[in-house]
């Protein structure tokens, strides 16, 4: 995903900021599935990852902890927003234990899900999803809501924006501080092979190629203090969607065939222009909408991001990280 942001304040560490807990991990597990889609990638995922478009994905509540009746208020409020840009539906049923991407509370095991259509992988009634962060206090705050939205961002196929292949284009990270802070913070510790294989290394080009520019203010961007790296560059926690977040849901779960976004402004256009799409593939994606063929506009938008991979195939490399279990970081 690629979006330009100016340095903001730069943050200390050493203050520790409650903010600093809200780190997630993503799991994802995958057998490739051959066909069209299985030799594309999606925002830093495998396409055969992804849910078909325009499918309708049942959600619930389950055990160890499936929550007070506020807590699950707060998820089904929140999600609404991917609704808006994706075409998708996450219908919750009462029985949870039968539902695709099942839900659970646990405080003590950080916040957490599967990747796209692994969940259906996970045995039921197993958790593919988990908030340790959603609490049953009045009122959404934005940390919950962040926390929501970015791990249904796991959830309909996005990867952690802060592990991009093109990371190194923007930000040089600060390896020996990390690893000092996620050794000193997390309970059990962290060593360096845990936090090289969850925070330092990015995904492999290999695996995965429908990307562009690193997006600083992504709902997937891990927050990151000033010394973090050595640009200075501090990026506190996202609890809102970028405008690229919301293209690119777009741009792979399109609205087509009669379908439409309960919100006028999400358009083809307007997707295009945030995520930068222009020339023939700004035509092409065009021609595969208007044909109704979701899988071809999928399509095109991928030969589009390869383009823009070509074009940053000088930037420096870093260790590649595969798409596999990545644990959680807890202040």
């Amino acid at each position: 995903m690629s979006s330009e942001t100016a340095p903001q304040q730069i943050l200390s560490t050493d203050e520790n900021p409650e903010w600093y807990s809200y780190c997630c991990s993503e799991l994802s597990k995958v057998n490739p599935t051959g066909g069209r889609l299985d030799g594309m990638r999606a925002i830093l995922t495998r396409a055969a990852w992804m849910w078909d478009n325009g499918r309708t994905i049942t959600v619930g509540f389950v055990a160890p902890v499936s929550g007070t009746a506020v807590q699950q208020a707060k998820v089904r409020e929140v999600v609404k927003e991917w609704e808006k840009h994706a075409n998708l539906k996450f219908r919750f049923i009462p029985n949870g234990n039968d539902a695709e991407i099942r839900i659970s509370f646990q405080t003590n095991n950080g916040s957490w899900s599967y990747v796209g259509n692994t969940a259906l992988q996970i045995a039921k009634p197993n958790p593919t999803m988990n908030y340790g962060w959603v609490y049953s206090t009045a009122g959404i705050t934005e940390n919950e809501r962040g926390v929501i939205l970015h791990e249904f961002g796991h959830a309909i196929g996005y990867l952690h924006e802060h592990q991009s292949p093109r990371r190194g284009e923007k930000l040089t990270l600060n390896e020996p501080v990390i690893i000092d802070y996620y050794r000193r913070t997390q309970n059990p510790p962290w060593d360096e092979a845990k936090t090289r294989a969850n925070v330092i290394n990015v995904y492999s080009r290999a695996e995965v190629s429908n990307f562009s520019a690193t997006d600083f203010t992504s709902i997937m961007m891990y927050f990151m203090p000033a010394n973090f790296n050595l640009q200075g560059i501090a990026i506190p926690p996202n609890n809102r969607l970028s405008a690229v977040d919301k293209a690119y849901a777009y741009l792979n779960y399109p609205f087509m065939g009669g379908s439409a976004s309960v919100d006028p402004s999400v358009t083809l256009a307007n997707a295009l222009n945030a995520a930068g799409v222009t020339g023939t593939a700004r035509t092409n994606i065009a021609a595969e909408y208007t044909e109704g063929d979701w899988r071809g506009l999928r399509a095109e938008f991928t030969r589009w991001t390869l383009n823009q991979r070509a074009a940053s195939a000088s930037a420096p490399a870093e260790p590649a990280a595969e798409p596999a279990a990545e644990a959680e970081a807890e202040a």
